[in-house]
């Protein structure tokens, strides 16, 4: 696969971005390192959202929460501590409503976090039903659809469809579990339930999914959409079947895929076995994730279908595959970003396959992502803005005693430098790039990434001036701290030339609120910063005679 890439280094610029991420966590954890090898860097933008795990031992890594930017560094991760299997995590994602929501395995119900990292709700599934892991989503009206697991008592004995070859009958009072569907208003009280053990026969599950006699994983419900119509829309891997449900009145409206099929499929004849991730994509196509186990060819493929609804026809439109050899065992996803390119989540895919892929709408690759060891994320998810800053603690440069320190804002309860200092600052004493973990909500969040070229003179990465600033000349902000405006007050001692600018910590240039001729005496020029996050910014002024900065800190 490398030697492909060698080959390919011609024709894409590629970068090979290989995060080991020890250096940003405490000593007891160890996060699977983020191998993301990008073919188009004006393509990749955002933020990544995994939750990476693997479902067999040996287990070399913690199963945390993360996020990372668009070269894969961490930003920010949430550990959970205790045996792997316990206090797993699963489905990590934003919500419509701005809210970040999650499963733990152990508590058995999903979670929502708010822009501070702070868990704040919590839901699960009533009336006695397990509460399925799979998906979970919260509706434009702020209604929540949970899938909910329940189990009957059937006798299977004349389905000869289990076992090594799938040959062996089924018990007679074998337990056979099926999918519930439970849809929540704002106040988390139940206003719609709907379950797969009244609407399916036995017989519609592909036996090839089948082992044991006497315990049945039956539906194997993975995703559920709301559909552009408002009703339901529901992938069954184990039907092989993605079934629309119409909410009002519970009846199944088609049924698409899978033995009980409906629709025909005039330019694909693959079809799809154990899809993953039904998603609407606009008023007349879905899109999703197919596996591939069980078609023919055996492939996995990312894959969009338009579909005639009345005529019951599904025609592909969009298909992508890694490789035709390739199936995927369990998981995945298929995301349609902001900016028309495709998140495919490739699932238990197995290596040396990429894990992930961004490619173009042309199909054209915009970046691969690997985990080490077959670690996965069971989705994950690419933003490339999201609905509010993102809380990354500010550093501040400062000289104490005769030495330069790095000072991490106060007021977090730990800090995990780069360096694996545990302090709230560090001294510099050599070059590098430096950055800070510290607590946020129940995680911990990194702050932006500072090169320091010269530990002697560490604030050079700002844009702070070395000529002393000639008599007349003045700059401040008022108020300083400011939370949502401030104004910049300059004094100039003759008619000049004056620039404003306000700069990040990094040298990342804001806003220029002033470009003009100004006469002498004294000004003033209000600034919004409501949109910035907290931290340390600095605004500079340069004049024909000189420039000069000050620091402003924004809560």
């Amino acid at each position: 696969m490398r030697k492909i890439y060698l080959f390919l280094l011609s024709f894409f610029v590629i970068f090979v971005i290989s995060c080991w991420i020890a250096p940003c966590k405490s000593q007891s954890q160890t996060f699977p390192p983020v191998n993301m090898i990008i073919s188009d860097s004006a393509a990749n933008a955002g933020y990544f959202f995994m939750s990476p795990y693997k479902n067999a031992p040996p287990y070399l890594y913690d199963r945390p929460l993360m996020i990372t930017d668009q070269l894969g560094r961490l930003v920010f991760y949430r550990y959970f501590p205790g045996p792997m299997n316990e206090n797993a995590t699963i489905d990590f994602k934003l919500q419509p409503d701005g809210r970040m929501s999650y499963f733990n395995v152990s508590a058995g119900k999903f979670f929502l976090m708010d822009s501070t990292f702070s868990v704040v709700d919590s839901i699960l599934c009533v009336n006695g039903f397990d509460t399925d892991q799979h998906d979970f989503q919260v509706f434009p009206n702020h209604h929540y659809m949970l899938m909910g697991l329940e189990t009957r008592v059937m006798n299977l004995t004349a389905y000869h469809w289990f076992g090594p070859n799938h040959t062996t009958p089924g018990g007679a009072n074998a337990l056979v579990t099926a999918v519930v569907l439970q849809e929540f208003d704002a106040n988390k009280q139940l206003v719609w339930e709907w379950k797969g053990h009244d609407h399916y026969a036995f017989g519609d599950v592909d036996q090839l999914w089948l082992s044991l006699p006497n315990k049945v994983d039956w539906t194997h419900a993975n995703s559920v959409e709301l559909d552009h119509d408002g009703n339901i829309l529901l992938s069954l891997r184990h039907f092989d079947e993605i079934t629309k449900i119409n909410r009002s009145t519970g009846d199944i409206i088609w049924r698409f895929g899978g033995k009980a099929n409906q629709f025909t499929f005039p330019n694909d004849t693959i079809g799809f076995t154990g899809q993953h991730d039904i998603r609407r994509v606009s008023d007349t196509s879905v899109s999703f994730l197919d596996n591939g186990q069980y078609t023919n060819p055996a492939i996995a493929r990312a894959v969009e279908f338009a579909l005639d609804e009345n005529n019951k026809i599904a025609r592909l439109v969009w298909q992508y595959f890694n490789d035709s050899s390739h199936v995927s065992a369990a998981c995945g996803n298929h995301q349609y970003l902001q900016n028309g390119n495709h998140l495919i989540d490739w699932g238990f895919i197995g290596q040396p396959s990429p894990w992930l892929a961004i490619v173009k709408p042309d199909k054209s690759k915009v970046l691969d992502l690997y985990f080490d060891n077959g670690y996965i994320s069971y989705r994950a998810f690419n933003y490339i803005t999201l609905p509010w800053q993102l809380p990354r603690p500010s550093i501040d440069c400062e000289v104490i005693g005769g030495e330069n320190y790095l000072v991490a804002e106060p007021g977090h309860a730990h800090y995990i430098w780069s360096t694996g200092d545990t302090t709230s600052s560090i001294i510099i004493t050599q070059p590098g790039e430096y950055y800070v973990f510290a607590t946020c909500g129940d995680g911990f969040m990194c702050s932006e990434r500072l090169k320091i070229t010269d530990p002697l003179n560490p604030c050079s990465y700002t844009p702070v001036p070395a000529p002393p600033v000639p008599a007349g000349y003045t700059l401040s902000c008022m108020p300083n701290p400011a939370t949502n405006y401030t104004r910049i007050r300059f004094d100039l001692p003759a008619d000049t030339d004056v620039s404003i600018t306000l700069f990040s910590m990094t040298g990342e240039q804001l806003q220029n609120p002033v470009q003009s001729k100004y006469r002498a005496g004294h000004h003033e020029v209000p600034l919004d910063v409501s949109s910035l996050g907290k931290g340390v910014y600095f605004v500079s002024m340069t004049t024909v005679k000189t420039r000069i900065v000050t620091k402003i800190i924004i809560r």
